[in-house]
């Protein structure tokens, strides 16, 4: 007799703690642009770095959970789906922040501003559109089984 496997429980997303990390990313790397702050830059990838490895470390996306939605502010968007697209993407938008902030250390500053306008401008289509590339990419990879 075959066994089924056990059902884990669906997972809820709160698109809106999603959004305000969108448009936290987009503000601050706009901001570290037009200040040429490499520590901003590296602050916001650090953030999105840790975030990745550990969700309770997602501070953008903890200000909207600990201060804009309790105020009411903000309303809860739910929806049952699988955090790791999201979370992929945000790995993939640490790393090139990352790479950008090496390269403007380095004194690459075309390489690293460009890079870092990169990651504005996919997290701007995924806010105002609702399109994210790096969702796209995980599941592309998923389809190849070239990711779990």
């Amino acid at each position: 007799m075959a066994t089924q496997p056990i059902a884990s429980p669906p997972t809820l997303v709160d698109r809106t703690a999603l959004r305000v990390n969108q448009a936290t990313i987009i503000l601050l790397v706009l901001i570290a642009f037009v200040t040429d702050s490499l520590w901003l830059l590296a602050f916001v990838a650090a953030v999105m770095a840790l975030g990745t490895i550990s969700p309770a470390l997602a501070l953008f996306q903890r200000l909207y959970r600990d201060v804009l939605r309790p105020r009411g502010l903000l309303r809860p968007d739910v929806h049952q789906e699988d955090p790791a697209p999201h979370r992929f993407a945000q790995g993939m938008g640490a790393a090139v922040l990352i790479a950008a902030t090496i390269a403007l250390w380095f004194g690459a500053h075309l390489l690293g501003w460009g890079l870092a306008l990169l990651v504005v401008a996919l997290a701007a289509v995924n806010l105002l559109f609702g399109f994210c590339a790096g969702c796209f990419i995980f599941f592309q990879l998923q389809r190849l089984g070239l990711w779990k």
